[in-house]
């Protein structure tokens, strides 16, 4: 005999559901999830083009990826000193997505010269495992002499802060996950919204305003260096406002 489960019919009386009720609204909710995740791997490949298209315009855009990493309302509290002079160093920001997992994925960073690191290039990869394992490698970063900012020491506030730090960083504690898919999803997804939004004066925003791709030169490097004073944390957005960027 089928056993039963009583459910609230949300006027005081209970009604018995069965437990095939349950078996069968279990398999179809499954079929949606399995469809879900179909749809969300044709968007991956369909997009592709489209993402493509867009890099090919950002790369007319002097600084477009420092920009948006430096507004971020997230990532800009990843950012200290060290890590935002690097930044103004940033030449690209790229995601390959697993289109057979969507659990795997790599961010890939590419930089001009600069006088921190040799690599051009440091990417993270996060992996997972059919039983949810977290896998999470790195390119090992090549410092200049003097330059690894990563082993200063930190207060015990900011210990875990440093956008560098994490990507040369194999931990997969739910911060750091969480992080790079913020990066993959919103910062990257959404980096066009992010290089137009002022947050601080969001109020302001006219929606209607339009940016002529046109008013900005092919050549990236416009030659600005970011200044030298050092500052506080809680000083870091007029720090940002600083730099040349829209």
């Amino acid at each position: 005999m089928a056993s039963s489960s009583k459910a609230d019919m949300g006027n005081g009386e209970v009604e018995a559901v069965g437990e095939e009720v349950f078996e069968e609204m279990k398999s179809i909710q499954q079929q949606f999830e399995q469809m879900e995740l179909e749809l969300a791997k044709q968007r991956v490949k369909l997009s592709a083009p489209a993402y493509e298209r867009r890099r090919k315009v950002f790369e007319k855009i002097p600084k477009f990826w420092t920009t948006v990493f430096m507004k971020h309302p997230v990532i800009v509290h990843w950012l200290d000193y060290d890590d935002s002079e690097v930044i103004q160093n940033l030449k690209e920001l790229i995601i390959e997505k697993d289109e057979q997992n969507l659990e795997n994925y790599k961010i890939i960073l590419t930089f001009n010269k600069n006088s921190y690191f040799s690599n051009t290039e440091l990417t993270k990869e996060f992996s997972m495992d059919a039983d949810g394992t977290r896998h999470i490698k790195s390119t090992e970063i090549i410092w200049h002499e003097g330059k690894d900012f990563t082993k200063k020491r930190k207060s015990d506030d900011d210990a875990d802060q440093g956008l560098i730090r994490w990507f040369s960083d194999t931990s997969t504690d739910d911060n750091s996950w969480e992080l790079g898919k913020t990066i993959r999803d919103d910062l990257y997804g959404d980096a066009w919204m992010h290089f137009n939004l002022d947050y601080e004066e969001e109020d302001d925003l006219d929606p209607e305003e339009e940016i002529d791709l046109d008013d900005y030169p092919d050549d990236s490097d416009d030659g600005t260096n970011p200044p030298t004073e050092k500052f506080r944390l809680n000083e870091f957005h007029t720090y940002l406002h600083s730099f040349d960027v829209p």
